[in-house]
């Protein structure tokens, strides 16, 4: 535990100090006071790098705990002692499972809140039922709404975008509220209504006040959730998102990838830990932390750079979204198990 703390300390300064020296004129901009620009730095920390630095942290306290046992003839012992080193080296899977619960709290707390500050400062709570958020195209029309009832036909704080035959904006409606008269059929409530005319651009939009708009929609109710968005749903919201994308029909896309992303992210801690171990047995013959430590340092980045790339290929079609990240994740636990049952006994 000693190790992890300080691994994460140590690991946590270096990436704000990096941060901070990649981005200094953005958060200058950004940020007029010291503080100001510090709060930003923590902010994009958390938001970016937190999910990986726990189980890197978790990686390095692990090596290292066992690494120094192994240089000292610690390990030695425990194998004279008539007891397997695997046994032995059981709490440190115990006390990875328990980072584990902790980064997955982490993600959806503090994670969450420092992606959502960054993304326009709503709380997370919010995400969801913001206005612009949840988007819905139908033919001509775009409309989003800020406030749906559970009953699914009336809703609140709605806008109405309608486009002519070349996608050119003609008109624009505001309404308090909403009702579903028809399966396509909506009738909307003390609305404000502008007019444009796309032909000519010099043209003032017309403004008028009305108690009552109807208008016909199509079939398509499927949400598209922006990708600025995305980032600062908490698991349950965007599994719903998901579900709710799917039930109608339509691809959620990136939002899928994502959503299975995150849902392994608590199992690098396990994994990292089960990776550390026998690279750090191995001290025992070579005498020295140096060699193991570069393998590791490799084994990561190759699991990182086939997660990544992985992630892109399903947002884009060509792996599948809910897979990728699965896959990868079973194959380098494969892997350590495999590493893990070789060590000597």
């Amino acid at each position: 535990m000693r190790a992890f703390l300080a691994s994460l300390v140590i690991l946590a300064l270096v990436l704000l100090v990096v941060d901070m020296l990649l981005n200094l004129s953005d958060v200058l901009e950004a940020e007029s006071s010291v503080g100001g620009a510090i709060a930003l730095l923590l902010q994009r920390s958390a938001a970016t790098y937190l999910p990986y630095l726990i189980p890197v942290a978790t990686f390095t306290g692990a090596f290292f705990a066992v690494g120094q046992a192994a240089r000292s003839h610690e390990i030695v012992a425990i194998k004279a002692g008539g007891v397997s080193p695997l046994r032995a080296l059981m709490p440190i899977f115990a006390v990875a499972g328990v980072i584990s619960v902790i980064a997955l709290f982490l993600n959806e707390t503090v994670t969450l809140r420092a992606a959502s500050a960054l993304h326009g400062g709503s709380s997370v709570g919010e995400v969801k039922l913001r206005s612009g958020t949840i988007w819905y195209h139908t033919g001509r029309f775009i409309y989003n709404i800020r406030d749906p009832r559970p009953d699914g036909d009336t809703v609140k704080d709605v806008r109405v975008y309608e486009r002519d035959a070349e996608g050119r904006l003609i008109r624009l409606i505001a309404a308090e509220s909403g009702a579903r008269l028809a399966p396509h059929q909506w009738r909307f409530e003390n609305a404000t209504v502008r007019r444009f005319a796309p032909g000519d651009p010099k043209t003032p939009p017309t403004l008028q006040q009305a108690s009552e708009v109807t208008l016909e929609l199509g079939e398509d109710r499927t949400p598209h959730l922006q990708q600025a968005e995305l980032v600062v749903l908490p698991l349950s919201t965007l599994s719903e998102y998901v579900s709710a994308v799917l039930a109608d029909g339509g691809n959620p896309g990136r939002a899928r990838t994502l959503l299975h992303s995150r849902l392994t992210i608590p199992f690098l801690v396990l994994l990292f830990a089960l990776l550390a171990v026998p690279l750090a047995l191995t001290v025992e013959q070579t005498r020295s932390l140096a060699r193991p430590a570069l393998q590791g340092v490799g084994i990561l980045f190759v699991f990182l750079l086939m997660r990544e790339y992985g992630a892109s290929f399903g947002s884009r079609g060509e792996l599948s979204a809910a897979l990728a990240p699965w896959l990868t994740l079973l194959v380098f636990f494969a892997f350590g198990t495999w590493r893990l049952s070789r060590v000597p006994q």
